[in-house]
């Protein structure tokens, strides 16, 4: 169960370092298709500095697989809950766009699934 878990939460490491990449090295990428809309070049530093707490996310939870810590793993946890209860707020404040049901779909799965690898590491411990 522990390799599953470890698998789970590689894949939270892959997607968090590829985001995190992208935002840093290549915000022209997710500047239109995510509404961003930077048109200075300090709009596209501001997406650049996206990346860096994106990026150390997914390097402790790359600790916490390595060190096999439900502990570390936590923060990415936490960060998919927050960023999907911020896509709701949004949805009810701004109204419902069809574009918003992928971004709410994707990080509901992605919470729920950290928290299965949550409960398989601590079982594991």
């Amino acid at each position: 169960m522990i390799k599953f878990a470890q698998l789970l939460c590689g894949i939270f490491v892959l997607i968090l370092g590829s985001a995190a990449l992208t935002a840093m090295l290549f915000p022209s990428v997710i500047n239109e298709p995510s509404g961003f809309n930077a048109v200075t070049e300090y709009g596209f530093t501001n997406l650049r500095t996206l990346g860096a707490p994106t990026l150390s996310l997914a390097i402790i939870t790359a600790i916490g697989i390595y060190k096999k810590s439900w502990l570390l793993i936590l923060p990415a946890s936490m960060y998919f809950f927050f960023n999907f209860s911020a896509r709701v707020i949004s949805t009810m404040v701004e109204g419902y766009e069809p574009v918003m049901l992928f971004g709410l779909v994707f990080t509901f799965s992605l919470f729920i699934t950290s928290q299965v690898a949550l409960h398989l590491f601590r079982k594991a411990n």
